[in-house]
């Protein structure tokens, strides 16, 4: 593996010949400007053939010149970042996931989004948001301004998981000057015997209440350290891959919480990241950070909070 050094912390990109990888090297340089963090660029190659195929592999007009390309780009949009290269054989996602150890975030490009190519999401972007030991970003597509932007959406469930997505989403949207739109929806699952838990008004009216406590409780934590973000509560009894898909239209960055990571063949992402990743309309970033490894990372400014219910 070929490496160029960089300062610690930065900006770990996927990059390759795809058009999905230039959205997210574009996304990547606009978050370095703004969090004036260095650049890594991440490049893996197919292993090598056996035989005379082995010479003309890496010969191919586009292959050897990805991370050169890249990196003219990063110059080009951003001349004052600083930007490091890695390269080497095998496969792309345990490349990143390593890169990811000392990496703010990790940020990755990824395929169509819709029912019938929801299975196309790509391999190496699953592999990574799961085992990734930063946030994750995958970048699908770039956001459609809405006259009602909803500018940070994060999606929470008052887990400690959660907490720390929501960490995260106050952080982002601190920094881009957004309003932070926070969306808790819960549904009755089903007992273990499949048959659908029923309720009646009065239980579903106690359960909304307990509902709007825990979202109200989660937002006030982290609303006096980032007292400047406008925020906007979505307490609702829905699907929450349905209600998080929704509130993404138009959002610059959807932030959610994601459980544990392991090997390769450990745990995997939960169902409500993997849908949210499928179907969002806006870049996804993918949180396993526990609250007390996210930091405050923006200056505390005199501005109150706004909160707006719905």
């Amino acid at each position: 593996m070929s490496t160029t050094p960089t300062t610690s912390h930065p900006i770990v990109v996927g990059v390759d010949e795809s058009a999905q990888s230039r959205l997210a090297l574009d996304w990547a340089i606009d978050e370095a400007r703004r969090h004036d963090l260095p650049l890594e660029l991440v490049h893996a190659r197919p292993m090598p053939l056996r035989g005379p195929a082995v010479e003309t592999a890496f010969t191919r007009p586009g292959v050897d010149g990805v991370l050169e390309d890249a990196t003219d780009r990063v110059r080009q949009l951003a001349p004052h970042t600083p930007v490091a290269t890695s390269g080497g054989h095998g496969s792309a996602a345990p490349m990143l996931v390593d890169a990811s150890r000392d990496a703010t975030m990790v940020v990755v490009g990824a395929r169509g989004r819709g029912a019938l190519r929801s299975a196309m999401l790509g391999s190496t972007s699953l592999d990574v948001a799961a085992h990734a030991h930063s946030p994750v970003v995958v970048v699908r597509e770039l956001s459609q301004t809405l006259p009602d932007h909803p500018g940070v959406v994060v999606g929470i469930d008052g887990s400690p998981i959660s907490e720390g997505a929501l960490g995260e989403a106050f952080h982002q949207a601190d920094a881009r000057g957004l309003p932070l739109t926070v969306v808790h929806a819960w549904f009755l699952d089903y007992a273990g015997t499949g048959l659908a838990v029923l309720a009646t008004d009065a239980q579903m009216a106690e359960l909304a209440q307990e509902e709007r406590s825990v979202a109200d409780d989660a937002v006030a934590r982290w609303s006096a350290r980032y007292p400047g973000v406008t925020v906007r509560e979505h307490v609702l009894n829905a699907h929450p891959v349905q209600a998080l898909v929704d509130h993404s239209k138009g959002a610059e960055l959807l932030v959610v919480g994601s459980r544990g990571r392991g090997g390769f063949g450990g745990l995997v992402l939960g169902s409500v990241s993997q849908g949210v990743l499928h179907h969002a309309h806006c870049p996804v970033m993918v949180v396993r950070s526990q609250p007390e490894t996210v930091p405050s990372r923006a200056a505390v400014s005199a501005a109150g909070t706004q909160a707006v219910t719905s």
